[in-house]
């Protein structure tokens, strides 16, 4: 089988977004991806479990295509997010680590992968010839007819291969030079709201926006300040927040969506270059910064003194920023962040947690709420 009958069998099984991150064994298909789908690149694999999380909650069926290394990378992301809440994923990763491997690194974690999938209870189909079209289009059509993630590894020789661009076509790097009107002075005060503070103002402004909430007491904290259908509380997962809202913004552009991440999620994340790329002018990333791992007993994050989440989000693309420390900026923040995204605002907040209960849902009522609010309007 080649590219085209592979991107054919995915069409007939209705995908249409890939988010991908190449491999040069299947070269020719992750250059011919971004061509037959809207396609969001990677440049961790992880990242893609919240962003198909959040383009199914949305409504479309999506995909991730890479090289099997990188399920490594996924396992908690897919256990304890798709998994979690009943979502279908299907994963088209070209296998590495066979018998007639080169590279030794690619050994340990792959040739035992389909045991490693079998203890996680994910499905695998293993396509060893190259009639294995309708084996794709069968797993495909598993992963969504059962709310499950399904991996398919793909043999080394499976695939016709149509080889890389000349270096010729490859788009040109941007040309050296300074970006017009870029400047960035730091301001930082000493702030003056509580996490649980910033989240009720945001849930204050909203009416028909999707809030997607990062996981353990800001989730809590949002249930407890403004419980709404368009709220996606994450329940673990940790570094997901913003892909998911990726995911929902590109799917439904004509929604506001806005991400209550943490300072520690984001630092832990290679999102932001991907949101800024995408460039989805309906999303607002807020990076709830108050030094300290919050959910886990507020202990000190690394670069407390010098991490700058403002200059990350501006040194990685995104078109506004904002740094807000009191209520009224925070609000003026949002209401400038409204149109003309992507958007990010540091909210320097104060430590602290509210004693709030557990939210009272179970994940898979949280999806189909979802998942209804945005299908009905609501």
């Amino acid at each position: 089988m080649d590219e085209n009958q592979i991107i054919d069998e995915l069409k007939v099984q209705g995908i249409d977004l890939v988010s991908a991150i190449p491999c040069d064994k299947a070269k020719g298909l992750f250059f011919r991806l971004p061509e037959a789908f809207r396609h969001i690149g990677l440049t961790r694999e992880e990242d893609g479990v919240g962003i198909s999380a959040g383009a199914y909650l949305a409504g479309a069926r999506p995909l991730i295509a890479l090289q099997s290394s990188g399920l490594g990378n996924m396992l908690n992301a897919i256990l304890s997010l798709t998994v979690t809440f009943g979502l279908p994923l299907p994963i088209l990763a070209s296998w590495r680590g066979g018998t007639n491997e080169t590279i030794p690194a690619q050994i340990p974690f792959n040739r035992p992968l389909p045991r490693i999938l079998a203890a996680a209870g994910i499905p695998c189909t293993i396509l060893s010839n190259r009639n294995s079209t309708k084996e794709i289009g069968d797993a495909v059509a598993h992963t969504f007819r059962k709310n499950t993630p399904h991996v398919i590894l793909i043999r080394p020789g499976c695939i016709d291969e149509g080889g890389c661009l000349p270096a010729a076509d490859v788009p040109a790097y941007p040309a050296a030079g300074r970006l017009p009107g870029t400047s960035y002075t730091r301001e930082w005060r000493d702030p003056v709201m509580t996490r649980y503070d910033a989240i009720a103002a945001i849930a204050g402004q909203v009416s028909g926006e999707i809030l997607v909430s990062n996981i353990g007491v800001p989730s809590k904290e949002l249930y407890a300040a403004k419980d709404r259908r368009q709220n996606f509380y994450m329940l673990g997962s940790y570094t997901q927040a913003s892909s998911i809202g990726l995911g929902i913004a590109t799917v439904r552009p004509e929604k506001r969506v806005i991400v209550l991440d943490g300072d520690g999620s984001l630092l832990g994340s290679s999102i932001l270059p991907v949101i800024a790329a995408a460039a989805p002018g309906n999303l607002t990333v807020v990076g709830l910064d108050n030094g300290v791992f919050g959910s886990t007993g507020n202990q000190p994050r690394p670069g407390i003194e010098t991490a700058d989440l403002r200059l990350l989000a501006m040194g990685s693309g995104f078109r506004k920023t904002w740094t807000v420390h009191e209520p009224g900026e925070l609000a003026e923040a949002l209401a400038g962040s409204a149109q003309g995204g992507p958007a990010f605002i540091h909210a320097r907040i104060r430590p602290g947690n509210r004693d709030v209960p557990n939210i009272p849902l179970e994940p898979v009522q949280i999806r189909d709420r979802f998942r209804a609010a945005l299908a009905t309007g609501l």
